[in-house]
Formats: C-alpha cells, sequence, structure tokens
C-alpha cells in the first residue's frame, strides 16, 4: 500500500516538474516546403503550391530553429500511377510529436502534378 503513496507522489512530482520546465503553449506559423514521399522513378511530379504554412503548438520554452527543423510537410503520391493533376492532402510528420501539437495547415491541400518524361535520347 505504501508503494502507492510513493508511487503517486512521484506522478505528481514529475507532472509539476513538467508544466515549470515546459511552460504554457505558444502557437508558432511556419512557412515548409512540401516533400513528396512514394514517387517513382518512370514520372516527375510537380506541387503547387510548394510551400504550406503549418501552424503549431509548443512551448515558449522550446521555441527555436532546431526544433522547427524537425517538422515537415509531404504528400504521399505512391498511389498515382498514371500521368495528370491530382489533389493531394498535405501530411505533417515530426519526430518530436510529444512536444508539438498541429493545429492548422494552410493549404490542406495541394495540386500534383505527374508527368511522364519523353524517352531519353530523344
Amino acid at each position: 500500500m505504501n508503494w502507492a503513496y510513493k508511487l503517486l507522489a512521484l506522478f505528481l512530482a514529475f507532472s509539476l516538474w513538467a508544466v515549470v520546465n515546459f511552460g504554457s503553449r505558444t502557437a508558432v506559423t511556419l512557412s515548409k516546403f512540401v516533400e513528396i514521399r512514394g514517387d517513382s522513378p518512370e514520372f516527375i511530379y510537380k506541387v503547387y503550391p510548394e510551400r504550406v504554412e503549418i501552424t503549431v503548438y509548443m512551448a515558449e520554452r522550446l521555441l527555436t530553429s532546431s526544433i522547427t527543423d524537425h517538422i515537415k510537410t509531404y504528400v504521399d503520391v505512391s498511389t498515382l500511377t498514371k500521368p495528370g493533376v491530382y489533389k493531394r492532402r498535405v501530411e505533417v510528420e515530426t519526430d518530436i510529436s510529444l512536444l508539438l501539437k498541429t493545429a492548422a495547415i494552410e493549404p490542406k491541400e495541394v495540386r500534383v502534378e505527374v508527368i511522364k518524361p519523353p524517352p531519353a535520347g530523344r
């Protein structure tokens, strides 16, 4: 029974430490290039617009350019198997998702043009 109180005290202490050290969250808007994922070597891909605005919430104490460099925006083109123009939803990826929360992406969708390149040597 005594262990339960000790674990509860440890959890409360850690929670208080996290609140004090990470502080309040603030909204930050970034402009990011849209990467292409799942591309095929037989096509050329063009994305319009090339950049999107992304708003994330993060702790004020962590607000540095090195943290925001961990945020990536991309479109998955692995299902696009024919030339043409398509709309694809912009996805957000970060390896520090515990510290960041995505609030908004503008635009939410981008236009992807899939082009079949001419044969080599012509």
